[in-house]
């Protein structure tokens, strides 16, 4: 070599190479450092391909299937179009799914690309939503009560995987009564694992019931109960209302268990604590990834549940300006590793839990307005654990955005998108009654949002201000992305408060007036 030789003078497939080890930031920056890194990265599939997974805030999943080999150059174009598919999903394609008429008021969840229905009855069934030729699907209709190890079981909550063909069903039993809800003390907890397609015992699961302990206090009813699932792990959260022996005095018992499903059927990983009651508390949980939990009692806290041995570890609490929380709204696909993701589809890159949006829909009681709190998840990763509490001011403004409405909206996550469901405020709503007519719209909060919009749609930088008490107080958030709100109008005139609405990568879906399906293919 020449004493003179710098970068610039090697090899193009040198210097391509020399840059994929770059973070995606990087990659950018050095392509417009000179003409020729510029040349390097436009002729680069590869360097292109980096900085495309990272604007978008994805992670490459590799396919162990030697019949399914994409060129780097053809996985690019795929992401670039479904990106710019979605600032054109009006013109997408819509379709019909019905759901069968003994699971029209069945709990439901959609996830990998099916629906998942259970009834108070004990009936469950899974079927694929308008599956792709190359996707394997499960179709199955069945009685919970075949997958429980002891009879007079009564399922609380379900958890379909199909990505892990995986049913987890948590389920209670009493001994001297036969209002399982109301005398739960005496009740026995268990979570039961099984194959979702025959419903035989998992081949990975360490056993085929998870065993709960129960509670030692009198207690008058169970609620808040959920069920979730995250690869090898299992979370179970339920609380119980503890009364004082005057029945003078109530107390909300909380209480949060995680397993790790394929290694032992028992768990010391328990969250537990007993607060006075409040009839407006509500709680809920989210698994940030494999290591990370987030709980949310008025406030967020975050744990480390790296090892599972031991209960979760604290980490930070983050303040918020407002509560109780009602509902916490998450992506549920980044429960699948990427393993276990490529066996239900041929996906090629999947959500960084690092980068992703979640949701917190609250309401106040002073506005009786209904707020959408966006948060970015990388603020639950980029810091060092405090034992003081977060700030609200200190944390919030640059990794949320607030959105309000007069009545509550309903909201589907999907990676770094977020698609809400809100009345519309062109069609007048007589006083007391719910609103008829609602519009879609779809926000992206992807780095590279604005660059790939190609014309389409709304870039929001600058900070937003959003009142949220009658006294005046607010908040300013400045989380930026682009958004994009649908000309159509969905007509919803039925006995529930709002429509239900799901999005994934590939389409959105939400439950009409007949109770039926009707989704817009990405």
């Amino acid at each position: 070599m020449k004493r003179n030789a710098d970068f610039l003078s090697l090899a193009a497939e040198l210097r391509s190479y020399i840059l994929s080890f770059l973070p995606w930031q990087d990659v950018l920056r050095c392509s417009s450092v000179c003409k020729v890194l510029h040349l390097t990265y436009m002729s680069s599939s590869e360097l292109q391909y980096i900085v495309e997974l990272g604007g978008q805030r994805l992670l490459p999943v590799s396919s162990t299937d030697p019949d399914n080999v994409t060129s780097i150059a053809k996985r690019l174009q795929l992401l670039r179009d479904k990106a710019h598919a979605w600032f054109e999903f009006d013109k997408c394609s819509f379709r019909t799914v019905s759901i069968p008429e003994r699971f029209r008021y069945a709990r439901r969840s959609i996830t990998g690309g099916h629906l998942c229905l259970w009834n108070e009855e004990g009936l469950a069934k899974i079927f694929p939503i308008l599956p792709k030729p190359s996707q394997q699907t499960i179709e199955r209709d069945w009685s919970l009560r075949s997958s429980h190890s002891v009879p007079n079981a009564h399922a609380w909550d379900v958890f379909m995987d199909p990505a892990q063909n995986l049913i987890a069903t948590a389920y209670a039993t009493t001994h001297e009564h036969s209002d399982w809800q109301s005398h739960s003390d005496d009740a026995n907890f268990y979570i039961g694992l099984t194959t979702l397609d025959v419903g035989g015992i998992h081949p990975q699961a360490a056993g085929p019931v998870l065993f709960l302990p129960g509670y030692e206090n009198r207690g008058l009813a169970v609620f808040g109960w959920k069920l979730k699932v995250l690869g090898s792990h299992v979370a179970f959260q339920r609380s119980l209302v503890l009364r004082d022996r005057a029945n003078t005095t109530y107390k909300d018992r909380w209480w949060l268990q995680i397993w790790d499903w394929q290694h032992s059927t028992t768990s010391n990983c328990i969250l537990d604590e007993t607060v006075d009651m409040e009839t407006d508390d509500s709680n809920d949980f989210c698994f940030l990834g494999s290591d990370r939990l987030l709980v949310l009692r008025n406030d967020l806290k975050l744990y480390s549940i790296e090892d599972v041995s031991q209960a979760p570890q604290l980490l930070a609490r983050f303040l918020l300006p407002l509560s109780p929380i009602n509902i916490f709204y998450t992506d549920d696909s980044i429960a699948r590793s990427s393993a276990q993701q490529m066996q239900i589809q041929q996906t090629m890159q999947t959500s960084d839990p690092q980068h992703r949006i979640i949701c917190l829909s609250m309401t106040s009681p002073s506005t009786n307005s209904s707020f959408a709190f966006i948060i970015s998840t990388n603020i639950f990763f980029n810091f060092d654990s405090v034992a003081e509490p977060i700030m609200w001011k200190n944390w919030g403004s640059s990794n949320v955005r607030v959105f309000r409405h007069r009545y509550p909206c309903n909201v589907g996550v999907s990676g770094n998108r977020v698609l809400l469901l809100f009345p519309d405020s062109e069609v007048v709503t007589l006083p007391n009654r719910l609103p008829t007519e609602y519009r879609l719209r779809m926000m992206d909060f992807s780095p590279l949002a604005a660059e790939r919009r190609q014309g389409l749609g709304r870039v929001v930088k600058e900070p937003s201000t959003v009142y949220i008490d009658e006294s005046g107080q607010s908040v300013m958030t400045s989380l930026p992305y682009v958004e994009v709100v649908s000309d159509k109008r969905i007509s919803y005139q039925s006995e529930l408060p709002r429509p239900k609405i799901w999005v994934d990568s590939d389409r959105i879906i939400w439950l009409n007036d007949d109770r039926q399906l009707e989704v817009i293919e990405i």
